[in-house]
Parts: structure tokens; sequence; C-alpha cells
């Protein structure tokens, strides 16, 4: 697990802010818990970021809506200008949940569909829709 805590921070951080080492540490502490459930089908960094983006999706079906200073962080892609990490994640805080979820796993991790899908546990004929309205929504207000 040491070995893919930092990148799945990286995610959790991305997809959920400030929550986002809490919903790394609750699903690191899940999967520890549920070791022994994992059947090895797929990636074990696939597994830990189905957990955690099932604890990011609960928590949003439980809070309020995003304030909009949760919407203006800037993220921690080094690679991008500050001006450009405000704007994409203004953009991913227009999305829903599953959409940010799916689009962060694919743009972002670079994930294929079918690992994506089976991290969010969809079909892929779901999430390729999901991907492709996130996609959508991402592109006009990238463009401005």
């Amino acid at each position: 697990m040491r070995s893919h805590e930092a990148s799945l921070r990286r995610y959790t951080r991305r997809l959920a802010g400030d929550e986002g080492d809490d919903i790394a540490q609750d699903a690191l502490l899940a999967a520890w818990r549920a070791l022994g459930q994992w059947r090895g089908d797929g990636s074990f960094a696939g597994w830990l970021r189905r957990i955690a983006t099932r604890r990011y999706l609960d928590r949003q079906r439980r809070a309020a809506p995003p304030s909009s200073s949760e919407v203006d962080r800037a993220m921690a892609d080094p690679h991008c200008s500050p001006d450009r990490h405000i704007a994409v994640d203004r953009a991913l805080g227009t999305l829903r949940p599953r959409e940010k979820a799916a689009a962060l796993l694919v743009f972002a991790e670079g994930y294929s569909h079918a690992e994506a899908a089976a991290m969010l546990d969809l079909r892929l004929g779901t999430l390729k829709s999901i991907v492709a309205r996130a996609r959508a929504a991402l592109i006009p207000l990238l463009e401005e």
C-alpha cells in the first residue's frame, strides 16, 4: 500500500480538494481491512482508486454543493501555469461528482475506459457516455 499511497493521494486531492487526504486515508484503511477480498483480477492501484472514488461519491451525496472557494483551488500539476490550473479546476468543479471522477481517471490519470469503468463499477458504455459528457462540458470552458 505504501507504494500506491502518493499516487492515490494525488488523485483524491484533484478529485476532492481539501478532503482528498481524508478520502485517501479512508480508502487505504478500508483496503487494508478488505485486503483478503482483493481478487487480483485488475491492478491494485485501480482497486484502491475504486474504493477512494466510492468514498468520494458517498461524501458528495451527503454534502452541500461545493463553494466557489473550493472550485477556485489551483491544481498541483507543475507543468501548467497557475492561470491554467485555476481554469481546469473551475471547469472540473462544474461537473457532477461521477463525471469528475471519470474525467480525472481517464484524462489526468491515464487509465483506459475499461479500467476506469471497473474502478467506478460501471458498464463500459456507461463510462464512455459519462466521459463524453464530461469532455463536452469541459472543452467550451477551457477554450475561454
